[in-house]
């Protein structure tokens, strides 16, 4: 017989046919790989039936142990007619008259896929929580009972009517919270449901201190911490904004400092770093503050407005520095007087900088280095990131004498002491030094007023020619913005720094 197999599944939403051309005796149906037609349905056997040529027609035999459903009514066997359909698990086999040189169609369709097959047994076995015990509403009020009266009316009982005398409470220097009632064991005290069971978290250690002291910001039980708490240590924090006419809008008068500042998250700060806090203002600000001069920022990594820059100043005459923002109303030249002579070009130059240890290559980072938030920079420290380079030292013959930084006047007075000491002492070798400076002196040898006056003469040269020097040429006057002063106590005058 020659048979036409037509398998029909679903692509796409949409039902796809496969057709396929047999010609042999004998069409064998079941599980097994080597069928004609493979039913895959553990509910059918390997070989489940066959389909023989019976006459002119087609008979359809159930195999040994097997079973068919044929027109809804269970048989062992059946002679097809067109029409005729055949039920297998969850395939149907419906048998049409053969058309184009074919004795028999055959349809075969999976009715109900395997997943939704088995979602509908998982259905059918799976069991309620009311048909073993009880319905879900009686069990949550069963658990929600204790609960309340554990972490609820116990607690509230405890800290509100305790009949605790305020003296003894006050005598063991215990809050309300850490009192326990002393009829029970330590061990039994310990349990007792209190207040402390309504803490969310762990406290900041800003507050730390205080931390058992809930009324010290709950001024009222069961509501938001008032900002009046608050700014009862905060006196001094600045409001959000510094302009009065918004401080009188609802955004800003009805605020609380707990809406960005929240407690109980832990040892971290208390600023919430969340971009959504900042945004929720910042994104749109025209449409919230109509009038504010405040560019929008969406989000504070890839749209926000460019910052405004502030310079620096310097006012000689006051010897103070003053800063400028610059913006679109006030165009400024971008560069700072911070009176300190820095180039960076020269300092970053890959090929290195000549040091007393040869030459060395500097990056950002050798004097740039983060502080403890992360979000800003350490102060620049003369000594930890200039004086391996920049060494004081103002004499060639004691290059371990240095001078102080940033105090002229001690520099001054380290030089004249130095050489005046030396012109005493003697033993210098300078060129063009007199001879009473240059002789050794011998222990316990004194010097004559006169052979003092003309030792200290050439020290007070000599300091006068150093201190020049250090000032205007080899050490200050290298990095500082120096100039001549009228105060012969302290002949040059450097300009404060600021960065």
């Amino acid at each position: 017989m020659r048979f036409l197999i037509r398998t029909w599944t679903r692509q796409g939403g949409e039902n796809v046919s496969h057709d396929r051309e047999l010609d042999i005796e004998r069409l064998r149906i079941g599980r097994g790989t080597d069928q004609d037609i493979e039913l895959p349905d553990l509910r059918i056997a390997i070989a489940h039936a066959e389909l023989v040529r019976s006459g002119k027609n087609a008979m359809l035999i159930a195999r040994p142990g097997a079973n068919l459903l044929i027109n809804g009514a269970p048989s062992k066997e059946h002679r097809l007619h067109g029409g005729d359909v055949v039920m297998l698990g969850r395939y149907q086999l419906t048998i049409l008259p053969g058309s184009a040189g074919c004795d028999l169609q055959i349809d075969v369709e999976e009715k109900i896929s395997a997943r939704d097959e088995k979602s509908r047994r998982q259905t059918r076995l799976s069991m309620t929580l009311g048909e073993v015990l009880w319905t879900r509403r009686r069990l949550a009020w069963l658990l929600f009972l204790p609960v309340l009266l554990i972490a609820l009316a116990v607690p509230a009982w405890l800290r509100f009517h305790t009949a605790a005398a305020p003296q003894q409470i006050q005598s063991q220097n215990l809050d309300q919270a850490e009192y326990q009632p002393p009829l029970l064991p330590t061990g039994a005290a310990k349990l007792i449901p209190t207040d402390r069971w309504w803490v969310s978290g762990q406290s900041s250690s800003a507050h730390a201190y205080f931390q058992n002291d809930c009324a010290k910001c709950h001024r009222t039980a069961f509501d938001k911490v008032p900002n009046q708490a608050c700014l009862s240590c905060h006196k001094g924090t600045a409001e959000h904004v510094n302009d009065v006419h918004w401080l009188k809008l609802d955004d800003f008068a009805k605020a609380r400092c707990g809406g960005c500042h929240q407690e109980h998250k832990g040892d971290t700060a208390l600023v919430i770093r969340s971009s959504a806090e900042c945004t929720a203002c910042h994104a749109q600000p025209q449409l919230r503050f109509p009038g504010i001069k405040l560019q929008p920022a969406a989000d504070f990594s890839q749209h926000h407005p460019l910052f405004t820059p502030r310079v620096a100043r310097y006012d000689s005459v006051t010897r103070s520095f003053r800063w400028i923002e610059a913006n679109q109303e006030q165009p400024i030249t971008l560069h700072s007087d911070t009176n300190l002579k820095y180039p960076h070009d020269k300092h970053l130059d890959p090929k290195g900088l000549k040091s007393p240890d040869g030459r060395k290559v500097l990056a950002c980072a050798a004097c740039h280095e983060p502080d403890a938030s992360g979000v800003s920079f350490k102060p620049i420290d003369m000594q930890k990131h200039c004086a391996a380079c920049h060494r004081l030292d103002f004499d060639p013959d004691d290059p371990d004498r240095t001078v102080p930084h940033a105090q002229p006047a001690q520099v001054v007075g380290v030089i004249r002491d130095y050489y005046a000491r030396a012109a005493l002492a003697g033993g210098v070798t300078k060129p063009g030094a007199p001879e009473i400076v240059q002789l050794r002196r011998r222990p316990g040898e004194e010097l004559t007023p006169p052979q003092a006056r003309a030792a200290l003469e050439w020290a007070d040269q000599q300091s006068a020619v150093v201190i020049d020097e250090v000032f205007d040429k080899r050490l200050c006057g290298y990095c500082h913005i120096v100039k001549r002063s009228d105060d012969p106590a302290l002949p040059w005058d450097v300009a404060p720094v600021t960065l």
